[in-house]
């Protein structure tokens, strides 16, 4: 029979649906500023490696607007938000971990600062998945000489894939009620796009996020929001397995305390 008190590994899940889990509050900022898999409060690796996804994508951020600027235009597409959203997540995460590494005890429970790198990393993630998905099953097929250009791969590839694998990498929890902030994001740029076009200009962004033909653009923005939704479910999970699988890979330390006792009293005999 089942033991009543193991936890099924839907519990998680339905933990989730609380007022409470809407809140950026986190009691431990240090989970914010470490790896899951570091032992101790510092690691020298855990920092270089932050400053290198910093690096990476701030990299390719300068080179696609070396390249591509066309007079502004870089700034309208989906990817180059999703790009840079990129590159200021992980640069903050740089930021922070090298404070804490430098002072531990600078971060107060609460911090707005680390508030905002969870909600920059949540939703950088996510749309990085989103923004992956659509490239490639929508607008490849009819374009597929982009996957020639490599910032076409490393903007809908290597986002996706670093960002997975912060996602296993990171101590932080992962909340799925802060499904909100990729949603303010997503339909953020939904509303971009209306208004671009609404401004004159009369070649879309991309096709199927063309105003000219409302019902495609709002059935495109209604996919999008069942993805994003699909995506928080599934970064939510990834967190779950990584606990999981850090329970399994890791023994937790174990402090041995050796028990003193007082010294016998000396029996002294009156002659």
């Amino acid at each position: 029979m089942r033991d009543p008190n193991e936890e099924s590994c839907c519990q998680p899940f339905k933990e989730e649906f609380q007022r409470s889990k809407f809140s950026l509050h986190h009691d431990e900022p240090g989970v914010f500023c470490r790896s899951q898999w570091q032992r101790g409060d510092r690691s020298f690796i855990w920092l270089l490696y932050r400053w290198f996804l910093a690096a990476f994508f701030g990299t390719g951020v300068i080179m696609s607007l070396s390249n591509s600027f066309d007079n502004g235009r870089w700034f309208v597409f989906l990817t180059d938000w999703g790009f840079t959203l990129c590159f200021y997540a992980c640069a903050y995460g740089a930021m922070v971990a090298t404070i804490y590494f430098i002072k531990p005890s600078y971060f107060a429970p609460g911090s707005w600062s680390l508030k905002i790198y969870w909600i920059s990393h949540y939703t950088t993630t996510v749309l990085a998945f989103m923004i992956t998905l659509v490239f490639w099953a929508a607008l490849y097929p009819s374009m597929p000489g982009m996957a020639d250009d490599i910032y076409n791969i490393w903007a809908h590839a290597t986002n996706t894939a670093f960002m997975l694998l912060d996602c296993f990498l990171v101590a932080f929890p992962t909340r799925l009620m802060h499904f909100i902030y990729p949603f303010i994001v997503g339909l953020t740029y939904g509303l971009f796009s209306l208004i671009y076009y609404l401004a004159g200009v009369k070649q879309p962004i991309y096709f199927i996020l063309d105003w000219s033909d409302p019902g495609l653009a709002i059935g495109t923005i209604c996919g999008c929001v069942v993805l994003v939704s699909c995506f928080c479910i599934l970064v939510f999970w990834i967190y779950i397995f990584r606990r999981w699988l850090h329970g399994r890979c890791v023994k937790p330390e174990v402090t041995v305390t050796m028990e003193t006792r007082a010294p016998a009293p000396e029996i002294v005999q009156r002659v």
